[in-house]
């Protein structure tokens, strides 16, 4: 029998692209009987958000004899009817959206009717499969949960460029890494407000931005400005990768503010470089991490910044070694085959 998978998504610059690539080149060494045939953005020349291209697209997969296809999200063409099974991120554009009303209206549409006429709705946590059918009303016997993984980062090849950074910046103080985009859910201006606090408190720290989006970001240098700590919060832009392993080991640790997750894809650098990490207390980062990072109060500021301040003082090692023996591209290949109803 034939298996289709639409995987254009992995055209995305973005850990769920990557995360995307290699769960499908996983599920393709794992298979034994079936063919499967694997649309990309490179053999097909389509995007699946263009609503023209997705009319293309069903014309392509429908000319063909199918058993299943898998889609990513929301993309699949409009109007398609064969039977497939959806693989879902998440539902940030419900909780979370940061485009106008009516293209938030069409998105969830367009998501509702996926999720409709899917035979199957895979997501990554817990939460999310909660929310579908808490929400959505999607019934507890189309929803199937799979443990996903951290996509694999690769470090430099070069060798690694040896920087003192804190003598390169003019640093006084210790730094944290802020390395996630700037979205509403990502709620970054908790951070700034936190800086302020522990300011207040006479405990000095700098935020050092390392992602291109974020810096390019005039709020963030306007609320830095409006809570007086413009001269603790670095826009360094994305570093190269032979400078990164210098820029996470000699931080104090990185930081993220989000109160709204799936899969934490975003640790990926920290996981690799083996940084300790200071996120919100939410589902998605307590059901993967466990007690391998520390939590923040998503609600208070000052619990933020007492836990802050107590790990400066007393900082703690790090081990991530149950997270990545706990998540991995085979275990995840595994249980989608199983949800495909076969055993490997």
């Amino acid at each position: 029998m034939k298996i289709w998978i639409d995987a254009r998504v992995c055209s995305n610059e973005s850990l769920y692209g990557d995360f995307v690539c290699e769960l499908v080149r996983e599920f393709i060494a794992q298979n034994s009987q079936h063919e499967i045939i694997v649309y990309t953005t490179e053999n097909l020349k389509l995007n699946p958000k263009k609503f023209f291209d997705t009319i293309t697209a069903k014309k392509i997969f429908e000319k063909e004899n199918f058993w299943l296809m898998i889609f990513f999200d929301s993309h699949l063409p409009h109007g398609y009817k064969w039977e497939y099974i959806l693989l879902l991120e998440w539902l940030k554009e419900v909780f979370f959206p940061k485009s106008q009303w009516l293209h938030r209206k069409l998105e969830i549409r367009k998501l509702k009717r996926a999720i409709e006429g899917s035979k199957t709705v895979i997501t990554l946590d817990g939460q999310t499969a909660l929310e579908l059918n808490e929400r959505l009303n999607v019934v507890e016997d189309k929803i199937s949960k799979i443990h996903w993984f951290f996509p694999e980062y690769t470090h430099a090849l070069s060798s690694p460029i040896d920087i003192d950074v804190k003598l390169q910046h003019s640093l006084r103080w210790e730094y944290l890494i802020y390395d996630s985009w700037n979205e509403l859910h990502n709620n970054f201006e908790r951070i700034l407000k936190t800086l302020q606090k522990l300011k207040e408190s006479w405990v000095m720290l700098y935020i050092m931005i390392l992602c291109d989006a974020t810096s390019k970001d005039l709020d963030i240098r306007s609320k830095s400005l409006e809570y007086n700590v413009a001269d603790q919060v670095l826009f360094l832009w994305e570093v190269s990768k032979d400078k990164e392993s210098e820029y996470y080991g000699q931080s104090l640790w990185v930081i993220f503010s989000s109160i709204y997750e799936s899969f934490p894809f975003h640790f990926s650098k920290a996981l690799s470089y083996n940084c300790h990490i200071f996120a919100n207390d939410i589902p998605a980062n307590s059901e993967v991490m466990g007690e391998t990072i520390s939590y923040l109060d998503p609600l208070s500021i000052y619990n933020m910044r007492d836990t802050i301040t107590q790990y400066a003082k007393n900082p703690k090692g790090t081990d991530y070694s149950s997270v990545q023996s706990n998540f991995s591209a085979k275990k995840t290949s595994d249980e989608l085959w199983r949800v495909l109803g076969e055993e490997k």
